[in-house]
C-alpha cells in the first residue's frame, strides 16, 4: 500500500513494476493521483536478485522476447485475486479500478484487463506490450465493451522497440476496446510527460466511469429504491416506502420524538443488507419528495442537496418533534414530510452518500 491509506477510498490503483524491480519504483507515479485513491503497489513473486523481482522470467532473442508463460499465467490469475480482495476489503467497485504497469507490468496489466474486464474499470501499458500468448483467454468482445485503456511508449526504447505499443493499438481496435496511445521522444522508461498523461486519462477514465454509474433515488410512497448506472436495468429496494413509515411507525404513536426513533429502527433494518457496491456512489434523483426536502433546507431546484443540509433540517424536526413551535422552524405540515426526511437522513448516512443531484 501507498501510505497515507486514505480513511474512505473511493478508487483502487493497483500499480505493477518492471522485470528486476520493485514496488517503491512506480512511488513517485502513485504520488500524483488523487487523495482519495487507494493505491496498491505491487511486488512480483520471483525473486532476482536484492530488490529484484519479477512476474515471470523472459529472455530477448532476435526473434523477440521468449516468456515462462506458466509464469506469467500464475501473476496473471494471482492478480486478480488480489484485486477482489482489495475491493472487498474496502468497498471498491470494479467501475473504480484501475491497473496499470511499467514495462513487464504493463503486459500483466493488460492480461489482467483483457481476461476480467468486469473486474477493473480500466488498464494502463507503460512502455510495456500485450502477450501473444494471452490470445486464447482474452474475453468475448462482448465482455469488453466497456473497458478503456491508455498505452504509453517511447519512440526510441531499445528494450521493447514501439513496434509492440502500436500492434497493442491495433489489436485493441479489433476488440473494440476504447484507448489511448501516447508516443514519446524517450527510451525504455517512464518520462514526466508520460506520467502526466497517465494521470490526466486516469482523471479523465475516473469521471466517465462516475456519470455511468450514477444510481437514480426513487423516494416513493410505496418503496425507496435504486436503479441505473452499475446495477443495470436491475432496480433494488432499499428501505421502506414513505407511506409505510408514515402509517406504521409514524402516526402510531402519540408522541413524535418517540415515533421517530421507531422509524429510523425500521429503515436502517432494510437498510443492513443493500449491497456495499451501491455506497459512495454519485446519486440523482427526479423524486417530488425530495424536492419539498431540498426547499424546506432552503436550496433552489439547481442545487444539489448534501448530508449536512439534510441533517440540519432533521435537526429542526427533531426539535420541533420536542415541543418547540412548528411555525418557528416553517416546516411541512404532515407524518409524509417527516418520512421522507427521515428515509433520505438515514439513507445517506448508511450508505456514505454525500449529496443527491437533481435530474
Amino acid at each position: 500500500m501507498l501510505e497515507p491509506v486514505p480513511a474512505a477510498p473511493r478508487s483502487l490503483l493497483v500499480l505493477l513494476h518492471g522485470v528486476g524491480g520493485n514496488e517503491t519504483n512506480l512511488a513517485d507515479l502513485a504520488a500524483l493521483v488523487p487523495v482519495d485513491t487507494l493505491v496498491l503497489l505491487a511486488r512480483g513473486p520471483l525473486i532476482f536478485g536484492p530488490e529484484q523481482y519479477a512476474w515471470f522470467r523472459v529472455t530477448f532473442t532476435p526473434a523477440g522476447p521468449l516468456i515462462v508463460a506458466t509464469e506469467a499465467e500464475e501473476s496473471r490469475q494471482a492478480l486478480i485475486l488480489l484485486i477482489e480482495s482489495q475491493q472487498q476489503r474496502h468497498g471498491i467497485p470494479p467501475g473504480r479500478t484501475v491497473v496499470g504497469g511499467f514495462s513487464q507490468g504493463g503486459i500483466l496489466s493488460a492480461s489482467v484487463g483483457l481476461t476480467a474486464p468486469e473486474q477493473v474499470a480500466g488498464f494502463a501499458i507503460l512502455a510495456g506490450r500485450i502477450l501473444p500468448e494471452l490470445q486464447p483467454i482474452i474475453a468475448k468482445q462482448n465482455r469488453l465493451t466497456r473497458l478503456q485503456a491508455f498505452i504509453a511508449h517511447g519512440s526510441d526504447d531499445d528494450k521493447l522497440p514501439v513496434s509492440w505499443a502500436q500492434r497493442a493499438d491495433q489489436w485493441l481496435e479489433q476488440l473494440g476496446v476504447s484507448h489511448d496511445l501516447k508516443l514519446y521522444p524517450s527510451g525504455h522508461g517512464i518520462s514526466a510527460a508520460m506520467a502526466n498523461d497517465f494521470v490526466t486519462w486516469l482523471s479523465s477514465l475516473s469521471r466517465l466511469k462516475a456519470n455511468q454509474e450514477r444510481l437514480e433515488l426513487h423516494l416513493d410512497t410505496d418503496a425507496v429504491s435504486l436503479s441505473g448506472g452499475t446495477l443495470g436495468n436491475q432496480q433494488i429496494r432499499v428501505a421502506p416506502g414513505i407511506d409505510e413509515v408514515a402509517s406504521t411507525c409514524l402516526a402510531s404513536h402519540k408522541s413524535l420524538a418517540y415515533a421517530m426513533e421507531v422509524a429510523i429502527a425500521r429503515i436502517e433494518e432494510d437498510l443492513a443488507s443493500v449491497p456495499k457496491s451501491v455506497y459512495r456512489a454519485q446519486v440523482f434523483s427526479r423524486s417530488q419528495m425530495l424536492r419539498i426536502i431540498a426547499q424546506a433546507c432552503g436550496l433552489d431546484s439547481c442545487q444539489p442537496i448534501s448530508r449536512d443540509a439534510v441533517e440540519q433540517l432533521f435537526n429542526r424536526q427533531a426539535a420541533v418533534a420536542s415541543g418547540r413551535p412548528s411555525a418557528s422552524e416553517a416546516l411541512p405540515e404532515g407524518f409524509s414530510f417527516v418520512a421522507g426526511l427521515l428515509l433520505l437522513r438515514e439513507l445517506m448516512h448508511h450508505l456514505d452518500i454525500e449529496q443527491i443531484d437533481f435530474a
